[in-house]
């Protein structure tokens, strides 16, 4: 397969979901602010970035080189924030939902978040090509020894129970941005993959998130 450009740019919506303080804003300020902090406070519904990705990719035989606008969307992940997150599922064609993984409760609390997004959004089989969940497990600098409370074989399992796709383990923390934003090219390819070029436009929650007053957590 030869490598052909393409000046079309595909924008992609790719919301954080999980529990509070599993790190979602960390990874959301260090992929693209590049600056990781722990001193953060509560998300407050939601906060929005672009990143903008070159990304090879292989259309009916052809490989491509084609720009992704990608969308990260952070959520507020406390449960009397969550019917606004619920809201925000829609017209998104990735949702990253994250645990910690030193921490068990957020892990058991996977399947909460499972059945919300389905409820949303459809689990018949025509609405799920419309998006895909990746889970993803954060904390990995603090995963030593007794302090890891769910293995990598427990997750990949979850994956494997609720036909989401596994996304690995990373440290908002001790990840360098580039191996950051080497995981969000492969998510990319796999909804590329799943949806192509199929995207709709999300006029709604563009117009809501001005509105937010917009803080930030782990």
């Amino acid at each position: 397969m030869s490598l052909s450009e393409t000046d079309e740019t595909i924008t992609y919506k790719i919301i954080l979901i999980g529990d509070s303080s599993v790190g979602k804003t960390c990874l959301f300020k260090k992929l693209t602010t590049g600056v990781y902090s722990d001193k953060n406070i509560s998300t407050i519904g939601i906060d929005r970035k672009s990143i903008s990705l070159k990304i090879k990719v292989v259309e009916n035989g052809v490989e491509l080189e084609k720009t992704f606008v990608i969308q990260i969307w952070d959520t507020a992940g406390q449960e009397r924030f969550r019917s606004i997150t619920k809201g925000y599922f829609q017209d998104s064609q990735g949702l990253l939902l994250l645990y910690d993984i030193t921490n068990k409760d957020t892990f058991d609390n996977l399947d909460k978040w499972i059945s919300s997004v389905k409820d949303s959004l459809g689990d018949d089989d025509k609405e799920k090509d419309k998006y895909i969940i990746i889970l993803l497990g954060n904390k990995l600098d603090l995963a030593v020894g007794d302090d890891r409370r769910v293995t990598t074989e427990e997750a990949m399992k979850k994956c494997e129970e609720c036909d989401i796709i596994w996304g690995g383990e990373c440290s908002a923390k001790d990840f360098t941005v580039e191996e950051l934003t080497n995981k969000f090219e492969a998510y990319t390819k796999e909804i590329f993959q799943k949806i192509g070029c199929n995207v709709q436009r999300d006029s709604t929650a563009t117009k809501a998130v001005k509105n937010d007053k917009k803080k930030c957590a782990c």
